[in-house]
């Protein structure tokens, strides 16, 4: 990951975005993991009934719909029985599973709206600082990255400060797949 705190904050930001707007449009969805990476964010899903990557504009319309809001992005500190009890609740295996590798008497989740999510952060003030963001693909990916384990849909975006980088940026991945 790049070494610009603010930036990473940003794309993970973005990717919680993301998650609470797929769980808007399909319910019954199982959550994995979703951090910042050098070039943006993604985030691993368990669809019940399956994903067309025709569902990315759709999901994008929702984030901007969340951005709208400015939701303030709310840390707290959950003792470990009260997380497991809630995601248990919400039917999140996955989250599940990451608490109890854990192994931590408390744990940090984030709420946005009426999304929670597991998660150690940080993240921006509110949705309300994300405005430059593009979904860009879908991909297979196994569950922790193992191979036997669930495979997941993961869903790759990118998100910068400003509109001209992220104009930038995807300009230089077009060309690049031009080249290819």
């Amino acid at each position: 990951m790049n070494d610009r705190p603010e930036i990473n904050k940003l794309r993970h930001s973005c990717s919680h975005i993301l998650a609470s707007a797929v769980r808007k449009l399909y319910p019954g969805v199982k959550l994995g993991i979703g951090p910042a990476t050098d070039t943006g964010f993604y985030y691993d899903f368990d669809f019940p009934s399956g994903f067309n990557k025709s569902g990315l504009s759709e999901i994008e319309k929702v984030m901007r719909e969340e951005v709208e809001q400015a939701l303030p992005f709310v840390r707290e500190e959950w003792i470990r029985e009260k997380a497991s009890a809630f995601f248990s609740k919400e039917g999140q295996p996955y989250k599940l599973e990451l608490i109890k590798d854990l192994n931590q008497d408390k744990v940090f989740v984030y709420r946005h709206g009426d999304f929670t999510d597991l998660c150690k952060g940080p993240h921006l003030g509110s949705t309300g600082d994300v405005k430059n963001f593009k979904l860009l693909s879908t991909a297979g990916a196994y569950w922790r990255g193992k191979e036997g384990n669930p495979q997941l849909v993961r869903i790759y975006g990118t998100a910068f400060f400003t509109k001209g980088e992220l104009e930038s940026h995807l300009k230089h991945l077009e060309e690049a797949k031009e080249r290819d």
